[in-house]
């Protein structure tokens, strides 16, 4: 791929806004790409969107400090299949780190034996992942190599759990690791001053070195590592995604000052990392951090007033991880392709949705012969062509839109606090912050337009108490056609939506059910996840925006009566989230699971009694104010 490959010159692109972010931190070339690619390869990268993959996007992003959240694109299947592939060895890391890391106690011989078992597994998995990275181009192979590494060293990790290798295996692999990625030993690096962050397959690099050193006899070297790897939540980085790695690194910590006599300290490191956690209201490495503070508390009998009740948290967490068949002692998806969609599949669905010949559709792009070759798997097409391709079925054609239009990561930044705003409700900073943010954006994009429209548009609901559904469905709408000129409620289903243009959808659903329309409320929601279970990402995945529909739909079915399919879609909503890590409505969806089971009339008041104190405490826990009045508020319906 070249420069020269690119149709148009869009000021608004990924590439623009990593190198935005990186001349903003006075980074170079070479700090940005060192020990994974070229600094000519990050240059052209900065100039051409098409010159990288989905995983180098989201690496560089990490290094700057920014959610990988904040764009959605297409991609190839073959970057798909490896993702998936990712995802399922890391379902067996995580079992590792339950089995090998998170016990206490002297492991049993099921438990050895199951580590081995495990650990084999890894081991074939990680060959074959490794073969399919020979069939996929244009893809950053170092940090694909970084990640197979991470994998090695819980393969390592469960066989010396096993004893069936050294005990300073793990030490070494990962200390190879890190010296070919940046040619300096570790504990020497982490003493230099550095400008870039760490993306999180490294800082899982720097957890499993500090474990190696520790099972290694080595525990002032891992104390080392891992202080250095906690003082990072402080450098910046989106809060909710420093707890996918960053948690367990402050669980290992606080235990290995805990055991060299520094209690206060192992406290006040444990504590901090469980604040976080409920700040960023993430699950990441949560429970076993406050099964950690317990421990520490009684052993120092400090706070035993409070001991009660923490067990009881930790108890329904511990109850609700077991139910929905979630493992909470692993690092969980360290990334993610929820804001992803493979662009030859699209294309497809949509051609023939519109009852488009594959010779219509290619008239003027390429010949129906090589377009039908193409929908085959026979023939490869450049994105100069799918592009095209893509625009004339109505879809976007840019491989890469950001949610906002901005090169600069200040945007971003309030993007993302303004988002975190309007979830927790706090509409006074919320607005603030929006008016602020207009004055950053470039009025002339329609897809910033649109943000700043389905915001005001919210805060005038909020501030203003318009009750007028009408009124409010119709400013929706009009943002809507910002990005979506042919919008109709009708072709909900035969559209990729946007995460903006989803919540507008999810909008004027609640509008229809406040007009007293509860039918076509449902409708709708069912017409928006049903475009993104189309497709094989939407199916296998909960994006961002089909969340949003999922969660809104089990509400609305409640309200004509359907209580068990609302049932159904509550249960599965919350698995979804926690398997993600993700804490971010699980106490909305089992308030439903209990108001569905009373109103259903056939559950015994135990069990949605039981719903009801979970979703309280949970929202007690993660400090959901509005939510934890409306609960008390029914509290003698639900407890009486």
């Amino acid at each position: 791929m070249t420069l020269n490959d690119v149709e148009e010159d869009l000021p608004y692109t990924m590439g623009r806004l990593i190198a935005g972010a990186r001349n903003k931190k006075n980074i170079s070339l070479e700090e940005l790409s060192q020990g994974v690619m070229s600094a000519e390869d990050l240059n052209f990268i900065e100039k051409d969107d098409e010159y990288a993959d989905k995983t180098t996007w989201d690496f560089l992003l990490g290094r700057l400090g920014i959610s990988p959240l904040i764009y959605e694109c297409y991609v190839e299947q073959e970057e798909y299949d490896l993702f998936k592939a990712r995802k399922e060895m890391r379902e067996i890391s995580n079992q590792i780190m339950n089995i090998g890391l998170m016990s206490n106690e002297s492991l049993r011989c099921e438990d050895t034996a199951q580590l081995k078992l495990l650990a084999d597994q890894l081991e074939k998995r990680s060959q074959k992942y490794a073969a399919l990275l020979n069939n996929v181009k244009n893809i950053t192979a170092a940090i694909h190599q970084i990640f197979l590494a991470n994998m090695k060293g819980y393969v390592i990790l469960a066989k010396q759990r096993g004893e069936l290798c050294k005990a300073d295996a793990l030490k070494l692999h990962m200390e190879s690791e890190w010296k070919r990625i940046y040619s300096s030993d570790a504990v020497s690096w982490i003493q230099k001053p550095h400008k870039v962050l760490m993306a999180v397959y490294e800082q899982e690099m720097l957890f499993l070195l500090a474990q190696g050193y520790e099972e290694s006899g080595e525990s002032e070297k891992a104390i080392q590592i891992l202080t250095w790897l906690w003082e990072q939540r402080k450098r910046g980085g989106d809060p909710e995604e420093n707890t996918r790695v960053l948690s367990f690194a402050a669980w290992k910590l606080a235990a290995l000052e805990w055991n060299i006599n520094r209690q206060e300290k192992a406290m006040e490191i444990c504590q901090e990392a469980i604040d976080r956690s409920i700040q960023a209201e993430s699950f990441r490495g949560l429970l076993p951090l406050l099964k950690q503070r317990l421990f520490f508390e009684k052993q120092l009998k400090w706070n035993q007033e409070e001991w009660d009740e923490q067990e009881k948290t930790i108890g329904m967490i511990d109850e609700l991880f077991a139910e929905f068949q979630v493992n909470p002692y692993g690092l969980f998806a360290l990334t993610t392709f929820e804001n992803a969609r493979i662009a030859d599949e699209i294309i497809q669905i949509r051609r023939k949705e519109q009852n488009l010949t594959q010779t219509k559709l290619s008239e003027g792009i390429l010949e129906p012969e090589s377009y039908s070759r193409f929908e085959c798997g026979k023939r490869k097409l450049r994105w100069k062509k799918k592009k095209k391709l893509l625009e004339r079925l109505g879809e976007r054609g840019n491989k890469v839109s950001l949610l906002l239009e901005s090169t600069d990561p200040d945007v971003v930044e309030e993007y993302q606090r303004i988002m975190d705003c309007s979830y927790r409700e706090k509409y006074d900073l919320m607005k603030e912050k929006v008016y602020r943010l207009e004055g950053m954006l470039d009025k002339k994009s329609e897809i910033n337009r649109q943000f700043l429209m389905h915001m005001k548009n919210n805060l005038d609901i909020r501030f203003f108490q318009i009750f007028d559904s009408n009124k409010t469905k119709d400013k929706r709408q009009e943002a809507i056609v910002q990005t979506v000129s042919q919008y109709s409620e009708v072709g909900i289903s035969k559209h990729c939506w946007s995460r903006t243009e989803t919540a507008l959808i999810k909008g004027i659903a609640n509008d229809y059910r406040e007009l007293g329309e509860p039918k076509i409320a449902i409708s709708i929601l069912r017409k928006g996840i049903k475009s993104f279970e189309k497709e094989q990402i939407g199916r296998e995945n909960t994006c961002p925006g089909k969340g949003l529909l999922l969660e809104h739909l089990a509400t609305y079915l409640g309200d004509v009566e359907a209580y068990e399919e609302a049932i159904l879609y509550a249960k599965k909503e919350i698995k979804v989230i926690m398997k993600c890590g993700s804490a971010k409505g699980v106490s909305d969806e089992l308030y439903e699971l209990a108001w569905n089971g009373k109103e259903k009339g056939q559950v015994k008041p135990k069990l949605y009694k039981k719903r009801y104190l979970q979703a309280l405490n949970l929202s007690i826990l993660f400090q959901e104010r509005e939510f934890i009045i409306f609960l008390k508020e029914r509290e003698k319906k639900y407890c009486k």
